[in-house]
């Protein structure tokens, strides 16, 4: 009586260069027609591809302007998987795999759904620990339970064990069910899962939750260690100690950080910024002027599509204009919280009256008031300790506190006569 091997990883690559090969058949097969009566075709099938690339590249730039919460580029990469997980014999293994290297937990969560769909064992345990060990509190651990109960019910091995720990213990705020527990214990040791087996072996022999029975210790301590070596339980896909650090994800993180590093000191310098609206502007000079070309060549000469290409980042770019004059025009550059957040005095001592006063487009905050005075008033700003000393004396934003009224009035007196 052996554990159930766990299923062995799909070879990406392999599927993909299938899948993509379809695909590229699909999309480049019709433009073999240009050399037929049917060119006509050819050439539609041509202009709307065109189309649908400049579309999508317009949309994935909006995208990342705008902070989409679905860019274009990921709602891309769910399509294509979607697609290349049609050529795969075992579908439930590759989007768990999928999920378990997942670049973020929007993706894995997408990928864990897709597995459910396919009604597995394997994808239900799966969703039960993401329940146990994502932070849901009772209701979490409740619906894991049931993942479980699930999964055990389709002869999950670890599934059953994860049960049986579930009623013996009264996780998810379900009464302790240790004779439930007992028979899931054992479904899961006959179905090879050794620390199912370990467990069964100690609580015959200590009476934990079942009668005493050295017979019956004695039977589960050789089934256990015939199942040796035990393995480990299993870990939620979304813990990142239980993912491998995906390298091109880990490249990408460590270029933008560069480049944002690269572009502060280059705007903290007034070189640096005269230089990025110097290439900012030679830029578009350049792509006012090959649109101009292109115009100039003629439309007509070009079946009209610098017209239609021009249509959608037009349409877009009006339909972001619309809606950010609906919500109203964004804020521009705080330099006041700026310096106040590198800890200049005045700055935040300004910053402090600002939230004292409130406005309208930063609420009245006599908490967010009194942190800000204390931080000038630490740094020695005789204003803010005054200020803070009204705090303290009236409790506005802090608890009221005569003695350290009293004391930072003192210290804002011995400020003004140094």
């Amino acid at each position: 009586m052996q554990a159930p091997a766990a299923p062995a990883p799909i070879a990406n690559w392999r599927l993909w260069v299938r899948a993509v090969a379809w695909l590229l058949l699909i999309l480049l097969g019709p433009l073999a027609l240009f050399w037929t009566p049917l060119h006509t075709l050819a050439l539609t099938w041509a202009v709307l591809m065109v189309l649908a690339l400049w579309t999508f590249l317009i949309a994935a730039w909006i995208g990342a302007m705008a902070g989409v919460s679905t860019p274009p580029l990921t709602w891309l990469e769910c399509r294509l998987r979607l697609w290349v997980a049609r050529f795969a014999l075992d579908p439930e293994t590759l989007w768990l795999q999928w999920a378990r290297r997942a670049h973020s937990p929007v993706t894995a969560r997408w990928c864990l759904d897709r597995a459910l769909l396919s009604g597995g064992a394997e994808a239900r345990f799966q969703e039960g620990l993401y329940f146990l060990e994502g932070g849901f509190g009772p209701g979490g651990q409740a619906t894991s339970v049931e993942c479980f109960r699930q999964a055990a019910a389709r002869d999950h091995a670890e599934g059953a064990f994860r049960l049986a720990e579930a009623l013996r213990t009264g996780l998810g705020s379900f009464q302790p069910e240790p004779a439930e527990a007992e028979v899931w214990y054992r479904r899961a040791a006959l179905k090879g899962f050794g620390p199912a087996a370990a467990w069964l072996a100690r609580a015959y022999q200590e009476g934990d939750g079942v009668p005493v029975d050295e017979a019956q210790a004695r039977r589960w301590a050789l089934v256990a260690e015939g199942l040796l070596p035990h393995p480990p339980l299993s870990r939620n896909l979304f813990r990142h100690d239980a993912a491998p650090e995906d390298p091109l994800v880990s490249l990408g993180g460590q270029t933008a950080r560069q480049l944002e590093r690269g572009a502060g000191q280059l705007v903290a310098h007034r070189a640096g910024r005269w230089a990025l609206g110097l290439v900012a502007s030679l830029l578009g000079a350049l792509a006012l002027g090959a649109v101009g070309v292109v115009f100039w060549a003629g439309s007509s000469h070009l079946y009209h599509l610098p017209l239609l290409m021009l249509m959608p980042p037009l349409l877009m770019l009006g339909w972001q204009a619309w809606r950010l004059r609906r919500e109203g025009p964004r804020q521009g550059r705080d330099r006041l919280r700026e310096a106040a957040e590198r800890g200049d005095p005045e700055a935040c001592f300004q910053l402090g009256r600002r939230h004292l006063r409130g406005g309208p487009h930063l609420p009245k905050d006599d908490l967010g008031a009194a942190l800000w005075f204390r931080k000038a008033a630490e740094a020695g700003h005789r204003e803010a300790m005054e200020a803070l000393a009204q705090a303290y004396l009236g409790g506005h934003g802090v608890l009221r506190n005569p003695q350290e009224a009293a004391r930072w009035a003192e210290a804002a007196r011995r400020e003004s006569t140094s």
